[in-house]
């Protein structure tokens, strides 16, 4: 049975090897961090990679999600929390977390992008000449449909049918939930 204890203030880090898992949590409104747009300035010079996502694990207070045994072993060493994650497929990586009792959201939220992991916030009336200035969002639905928009990158996003495609995959994901 997976533990329904609400755990909404979990924010991860994953490594490299799980860039469509970040972006799905992303999608599901969790903080998450992916390795590459980890600075690793910010760390001594002599750090590798491995070393850099532990310190920025510890320090932010984040759920280290990884493919890599030696990264996971290291984390816990330190007495970071981590989830070694060991199928290749983004849904069954979702899975894996419900799996290790971390209570996911399985509703896309228009929370973070999904791009950059800045928090995006509804596209107001009198705003909607940020929609016109991108070529991608569809510009007969701009006053009909809500947008939101990304505080740090600009990207813009809205309930298309990309929403209902994920739904549908998510389903299946809430079925696994309930019946573990």
């Amino acid at each position: 049975m997976v533990n329904r204890e609400k755990r909404e203030d979990a924010r991860f880090v994953t490594d490299r090897m799980l860039g469509k898992l970040s972006t799905w949590l992303r999608i599901l409104g969790h903080d998450t961090v992916y390795a590459a747009d980890i600075k690793t300035t910010e760390f001594e010079a002599d750090e590798d990679e491995d070393r850099a996502i532990i310190s920025f694990a510890e320090h932010e207070a984040r759920i280290l999600l990884t493919r890599d045994k030696n990264l996971a072993l290291a984390a816990r060493k330190k007495g970071v929390q981590c989830v070694q994650i060991k199928t290749d497929e983004v849904m069954e990586q979702l899975k894996e977390l419900l799996r290790h009792h971390i209570n996911l959201n399985l509703e896309p939220v228009p929370a973070r992008c999904s791009e950059c992991n800045g928090k995006i916030r509804k596209v107001e009336e009198g705003e909607e000449g940020i929609l016109k200035g991108k070529s991608y969002v569809p510009a007969h639905m701009i006053g009909k449909w809500h947008f939101w928009v990304c505080e740090h990158c600009g990207r813009i996003y809205w309930e298309g049918s990309h929403w209902r495609n994920m739904r549908e995959k998510l389903g299946q994901l809430k079925e696994f939930y309930e019946t573990h």
